[in-house]
């Protein structure tokens, strides 16, 4: 169970229980009003009895705004906690988890280092070399990519997410299966350069939608 998942459940908990102790003294708030209109209503002639009437109904009458004003505390804490709730919720279903976060952001260097591995041969560089390290880039970026995205977010999002890592997982494994004499071959790196392109597509909408800063990531590479 994720941090956002015990927040939500414990704020949401708290909710509850102050509801139960604001009902509980405000339902003893208007228990002492009705005991106290009974006693200011009451009419004796004896001087010390209503000396004690009139003490009494003081008390009450403190009594009575007390556990009003708690009540009132308690809905207020309510609407806190309740409005904490409703806030992480809504932050959950519309933001990534650390561990997506951080697959999207290595699925991200993986494929930018692919896509400079492919375009530098066309620059001179040696095919089977190049070719290793690919067969090495696509391995880890397949690895990383091999994961559902987390089932606290909405649907909407978990769908856009693991549609991009399915679409990231197939470009790694198909990658990793190149050698250096198609990597020699003009149309097999056009052919590479246009699935990575697609991934970078699906990139760019999935960081769109969850608000990903897509400049902080390439400062890091």
């Amino acid at each position: 169970m994720s941090i956002l998942d015990m927040s939500f459940i414990g704020l949401l908990s708290g909710a509850i229980l102050f509801l139960l102790f604001g009902i509980f003294f405000l339902f003893l708030s208007l228990s002492t009003k009705r005991k106290w209109k009974i006693m200011v209503s009451r009419r004796v002639k004896n001087k010390k009895k209503r000396k004690r009437i009139k003490f009494l109904s003081h008390r009450l009458e403190k009594q009575k705004k007390k556990q009003f004003r708690t009540s009132l505390i308690f809905f207020f804490l309510v609407l806190l906690t309740a409005g904490s709730a409703a806030y992480s919720r809504y932050y959950q279903l519309t933001n990534l988890t650390a561990d997506d976060a951080d697959s999207l952001a290595k699925g991200y260097y993986f494929v930018g280092e692919l896509e400079k591995q492919l375009k530098a041969i066309d620059n001179g560089a040696n095919a089977e070399k190049t070719s290793k390290n690919m067969r090495d880039l696509s391995t880890q970026l397949t690895s990383v990519a091999n994961r559902n995205a987390s089932q606290g977010m909405s649907v909407e999002g978990q769908k856009m997410l693991n549609r991009h890592f399915t679409m990231t997982r197939n470009l790694g494994i198909n990658i990793s299966g190149q050698d250096a004499g198609k990597l020699e071959d003009p149309a097999y790196r056009e052919s590479y350069l246009k699935d990575i392109q697609k991934v970078v597509t699906s990139q760019k909408k999935v960081f769109k939608e969850f608000d990903v800063n897509e400049s902080a990531l390439q400062q890091k590479k």
